[in-house]
């Protein structure tokens, strides 16, 4: 027997943490940490148990499917690689024709494939609406937020030297992103750090936390302002870094002294006291680190405003580019191509620049992408130094729309790869709809999903088992990172990795001379070396034997541009860390220059009436383990865990309306409703309730009128993302808050599913 050991990436959630993958005679026989990897240092969570299941799954998608009867009839029939790239092709060709090349759409998850060479086929098609579903509400506003206020996303590094850590909107030992989890964990071991846990539930951090502010959903802005106001009237702010580094203080001082902690705490619901003591731990125990948390990207109207104002905290605290605060990527290191050389948003013409819904939400465009580009390539002294999939992007609230009624214009054709949206975009039943209307679906998938059950032709997708991954985090973290991992086994039967699904659809749309230049790598793993390439690497071995890593640069805007001999700044139009936001006031107005607080769209305070017969806040989307989004359903490993649905509810709720743990309830808005199962706690407000996220159930039919069962227990059938209520800037819809109420179901309301 043939035994190899080969070093590989994980992909079961974001972080690609180092495994070791034990391959017996081409088969996976063994996965366990890689004690070397600098990301995880050996650590796993609970999932690589289960992911040999995942990967060696019956239903697993094997061979390319065409749809033969109805949409969504289930009746498939299996064709070939070149029959499907010729007849998807073919249609494109159809629909960009009659309809334009905007009329396609690529609508994705969340950063489980490698975007790049999506990016490239949409900017040589002509098509800029490159992203549409979850990035409306998962990370890339917060990405656009702090690139607009410092100039990059801003990473935490807490570690031996960090005073304080502030959890904001993230539950870290659900989530997933478990080297920042670990990071906390050893620094709060270490004993000296502080820990804040800003959150409507007492999540695991709350826990271990010297202070919790449990506020009232969708209220973090004002939490926010409310800090600020303590922080500045204080003055523990950091002088020298605010009068030498900060642009709009002056303003921000004035806007803060509206949100006194009392008037704060009418709003958020949490007692002023508290609120003063957060504020003062947090301005005055230095380096603090405080990271992203998804819950402010998903509040609806106040979403932007929310995100730049805990982009605030950081900055005026003297907490940017120091060990145990957080981190901007330094200019100095970028030796290797970036993803924008796969990419090339340089091809897509000037006149196609404009995405659906531009006019509406302006902050994630081209036009702002452009802006936020600019600024970079200042520091990073490359042209388009940002990458612009997570800056820009088609709004589902208006391409939803689109799909259906084809105005502000006609959307055909969709992409659907790495991502559900069923699951992932809010109001379902309008994404049923839209789906049913369009001209041509093409999914890349795994499993059959609601979504690949209504497409046209199924393509199998090789898993991160089955392809190269890298570690790629220059110009999107704190450090300047790209290392790879191998193939644990080869893609068995007909599975492609994301490089190859859209090669193969390429070589047929484009001519030859374009193919040639733009799709000439024979793999992903040609594509690694060219991208190592700058620094010497001569072979795939080579860019996963030598990790190219640099640590985060401790104030490296204060050092010397040898090209100017001034010092770098911030990547932002001032070369300041914005306050006042001049790419915001450029786009939206001087009213929106400094950001403020704004009621979400359906509360107890702004709809009072609604609260009547709706008297709950909705918390949908709670991730837990091992669940990763709507992924695993089908795994019986997964599964043995997380059987059913379930929703928190404080116990007096539940008393009051006669439920108990574990009883099936209906979860109700003015939108629609689903249901899951109770979970008693008086870890959550007992006006609210928290509803798990990304539930379907691959065990039932998977054509009409099943699905999989995508309206049964689905949150986004009770989510809204009506365009008036999602944020005027960026367009992100509401999943964190609304309105709803609770009663009890049947014992087995869906028999044929809930009784064995």
């Amino acid at each position: 027997m043939a035994t190899e050991v080969k070093p590989i990436l994980c992909h079961s959630s974001h972080e690609r943490c180092g495994l070791l993958a034990t391959v017996v005679d081409g088969r996976l026989t063994k996965l366990e940490g890689d004690p070397t990897s600098p990301n995880n240092a050996g650590r796993v969570c609970e999932r690589l148990k289960y992911i040999p299941e995942w990967h060696d799954h019956k239903d697993r998608i094997n061979y390319p499917l065409k749809r033969v009867g109805a949409r969504g009839s289930g009746k498939w029939e299996r064709i070939t690689w070149e029959q499907a790239a010729t007849e998807i092709a073919e249609k494109l060709h159809q629909i960009v024709d009659e309809y334009g090349e905007e009329s396609v759409v690529l609508q994705r998850g969340t950063g489980r494939t490698d975007e790049w060479y999506a990016a490239l086929f949409f900017n040589l098609l002509g098509s800029p609406n490159v992203n549409v579903g979850a990035c409306d509400i998962c990370w890339c506003p917060t990405m656009t937020a702090d690139s607009m206020i410092y100039g990059n996303f801003a990473s935490p590094s807490a570690g031996p030297e960090s005073a304080v850590m502030l959890t904001w909107g993230k539950n870290l030992m659900e989530s997933g992103d478990f080297p920042e989890t670990w990071q906390q964990l050893d620094a709060l071991a270490l004993g000296k750090a502080k820990l804040i846990v800003v959150d409507p539930r007492c999540i695991d951090f709350a826990r271990k936390a010297d202070l919790w502010l449990q506020l009232r959903p969708g209220t973090d802005g004002a939490m926010a302002l409310g800090f600020l106001n303590v922080i500045i009237e204080e003055e523990l702010y950091d002088k020298e870094f605010v009068e030498k580094w900060c642009y709009g203080f002056d303003e921000l001082k004035e806007r803060v002294k509206d949100y006194p902690p009392e008037k704060v705490a009418q709003i958020t619901w949490v007692h002023p006291d508290k609120i003063r003591a957060a504020a003062r731990m947090w301005g005055n125990a230095r380096p603090g680190a405080c990271g992203w948390g998804l819950a402010t990207d998903t509040i609806g109207r106040n979403a932007t405003d929310a995100n730049r104002l805990k982009g605030f905290l950081r900055a005026i605290c003297g907490n940017m580019n120091v060990s145990g605060g957080c981190s901007l990527v330094a200019p100095h290191y970028m030796k290797f191509r970036h993803t924008n050389d796969l990419g090339r948003p340089d091809l897509l013409p000037k006149s196609k620049r404009h995405t659906c819904g531009q006019e509406t939400f302006p902050i994630h465009t081209w036009a702002s992408y452009e802006l936020i580009s600019e600024a970079q390539s200042r520091v990073y002294k490359r042209d388009y130094a940002s990458v612009y999939n997570y800056n820009c992007s088609a709004p589902s609230a208006i391409t939803y729309n689109a799909m259906i009624t084809g105005k502000p214009q006609a959307v055909k054709a969709s992409f659907i790869q790495a991502g559900n949206p069923f699951s992932m975009v809010a109001d379902t039943k309008q994404t049923y709809q839209a789906l049913k209307c369009l001209d041509l679906i093409v999914t890349h998938e795994y499993f059959m999903t609601p979504a690949a059950a209504l497409s046209d032709y199924v393509l199998p997708g090789a898993t991160w088992l089955e392809r190269p991954l890298s570690f790629p985090y220059a110009l999107w973290g704190c450090a300047d990172v790209n290392w790879w991992g191998y193939r644990a086994v080869q893609p068995m039967y007909e599975r492609k990795d994301n490089y190859s699904f859209w090669k193969a659809i390429a070589e047929k749309y484009f001519p030859e001379d374009i193919v040639k230049e733009y799709w000439h790598w024979k793999d992903k793993e040609e594509v690694a070396l060219w991208i190592m390439e700058p620094l010497g690497y001569k072979s795939f071995d080579e860019c996963v034997e030598r990790r190219y890593l640099h640590p985060p640069v401790p104030k490296w805007h204060e050092e010397l541009d040898p090209e100017t001999g001034q010092p770098y700044g911030f990547a932002t139009p001032t070369g300041k860390v914005e306050l006042h936001s001049t790419i915001m006031e450029k786009l939206c107005g001087p009213e929106s220059a400094v950001p403020d607080y704004e009621e979400p769209f359906e509360s107890p305070v702004r709809t009072p009436e609604i609260a009547k017969e709706y008297p709950l806040i909705l918390i949908a989307g709670s991730r837990f383990m091992p669940m990763y989004h709507s992924e695993y359903r089908q795994i019986s490993g997964f599964r043995s865990r997380c059987r059913d649905p379930y929703f928190e509810i404080h116990f007096e709720t539940a008393a009051n309306l006669g439920i108990a743990d574990g009883d099936w309830c209906w979860i109700e808005t003015r939108r629609g409703k689903f249901l899951q199962r109770a979970k008693l706690s008086s870890g959550i407000l007992p006006r609210a309730i928290a509803a798990q996220h990304g539930w379907w159930y691959p065990e039932l039919p998977m054509e009409e009128p099943w699905l999989g069962g995508w309206f049964m227990s689905n949150t986004n059938m009770a989510t809204d993302k009506a365009p008036e209520n999602c944020d005027p800037y960026a367009g992100g819809f509401n999943i964190k808050q609304g309105l709803c109420k609770v009663t009890k179901a049947a014992q087995y309301p869906f028999n044929t599913v809930f009784s064995n």
